[in-house]
């Protein structure tokens, strides 16, 4: 077995740190906690998410999230433990805008790119195009770790029942861009220019001319026009791709699972480990979220003195409450029920933990982390609720011990 990762490394040493797992098990806000950790040790990091549905801009306490780093105040992060030199922004992913940012870079001019990004196809096909959110995830990634104004770039995937759909999307462009349909439209009919109609067998013209009559739009035109502005960038895509991959694979980047104990999730979860490790894909560990744990530094009891099981703990708890104010009669009743209700928790922490126990070992077995974050009473919709996130995951005392390093 190999010797644990430390966690504490990733959050300082890592350029990307890419938060991947399947939905619902808080990934989201783990992501976010990840980030508020790494500011908490004077890094620049950007949080970006690909979830649609505002969560994290609601677990940052801020009002909306765009394709550009949104800032968080300073002198919230400040009353959280970030030091000066620390900052923390958070983006959401503009699929669109983020294609028609490579098609710009990508263009062989600046008549190509007009006429591209004003074609009516691509309007409607450029989400298609980008392959998925991973695959514009990957784009926006590569870009923001290319600048100089942040330290470390923290990814919330979109959900995934495949762990390397975020990591394949690169390749499934190209394949796109190798694919016999889009050789047979570029190569060689459209090279020569609009060939129109000539270019379909007579049956299929006629349905394109029904269609060009009731839509008014010139579909083969417009798909002509599009295909050869865009065949003179495919090199450029593929290279792109190339480097992404090269990116998120490579010593400057790692890869944390997200899981929680309920037995789907961490059944998806090994799977994820399977491909992951399969894949040669940087792993640094494990966080399993929302985890019932015992409040003791002990281990979970059995089974915790119950209703009749032990008179005399009865007893002792009835004793403390009715200094309380509570009767005597009042006082046995509420320390019989306290009992019977630590009983019903400890069953459930031992549930968790033979349900999480085969991922931990898989995971300790490569050498990655194994982190806990328990349940907690309410949802993460602000910042302080971040902080404790974040406090459960390296503990509160991480900014001091990042000043005592010094």
């Amino acid at each position: 077995m190999k010797a644990p990762f430390d966690p504490e490394r990733m959050l300082v040493d890592r350029r990307i740190l890419v938060c991947v797992g399947t939905g619902g098990v808080g990934k989201t806000t783990l992501a976010a906690g990840l980030a508020l950790a790494a500011a908490r040790r004077g890094r620049r990091v950007a949080v970006l998410t690909i979830d649609p549905a505002r969560r994290l801009a609601d677990a940052l306490g801020v009002a909306s999230l765009g394709n550009e780093p949104t800032d968080l105040p300073r002198e919230r992060l400040t009353a959280l433990g970030v030091p000066p030199e620390g900052r923390m922004a958070a983006l959401m992913l503009d699929m669109k805008r983020t294609f028609d940012a490579l098609v710009t870079r990508f263009a062989e001019s600046e008549e190509a790119r007009e006429r591209i990004l004003g074609n009516r196809i691509y309007q409607h096909v450029s989400d298609a195009l980008a392959g998925s959110a991973e695959y514009s995830a990957m784009e926006k990634v590569f870009e923001l770790s290319e600048r100089d104004d942040f330290d470390l770039i923290v990814v919330d995937t979109p959900p995934s029942q495949h762990a390397l759909d975020f990591l394949e999307a690169p390749r499934r462009l190209v394949e796109f861009l190798d694919s016999r349909l889009v050789q047979i439209l570029l190569h060689p009919a459209f090279a020569a220019g609009r060939l129109g109609f000539r270019l379909f067998q007579r049956g299929t013209e006629r349905v394109l001319r029904v269609i060009e009559k009731i839509s008014g739009v010139s579909f083969l035109e417009d798909i002509s026009e599009f295909l050869l502005a865009f065949e003179g960038m495919s090199e450029g895509f593929r290279e792109r791709a190339r480097q992404v991959q090269a990116r998120l694979l490579g010593p400057d980047a790692a890869f944390v699972l997200a899981a929680s104990p309920a037995v789907a999730s961490t059944k998806h979860a090994l799977a994820m480990l399977e491909r992951l490790v399969a894949a040669c894909v940087p792993l640094a560990g494990v966080i399993v979220n929302r985890v019932h744990l015992w409040p003791v530094d002990e281990p979970t009891p059995d089974r915790v003195p119950s209703a009749g099981a032990d008179v005399e703990s009865i007893a002792v708890l009835g004793s403390a409450l009715t200094k309380t104010g509570l009767d005597s009669g009042s006082a046995e009743r509420a320390a019989r029920a306290a009992l019977e209700c630590a009983d019903g928790y400890a069953a459930w922490v031992r549930a968790d933990a033979a349900s999480t126990a085969e991922l931990e070992r898989r995971v300790a077995g490569i050498g990655g982390f194994v982190r806990r974050v328990p349940e907690l009473a309410g949802d993460v919709h602000d910042l302080e609720g971040l902080a404790g996130v974040s406090d459960r995951l390296f503990g509160p005392a991480a900014t001091a011990r990042r000043e005592e390093d010094r």
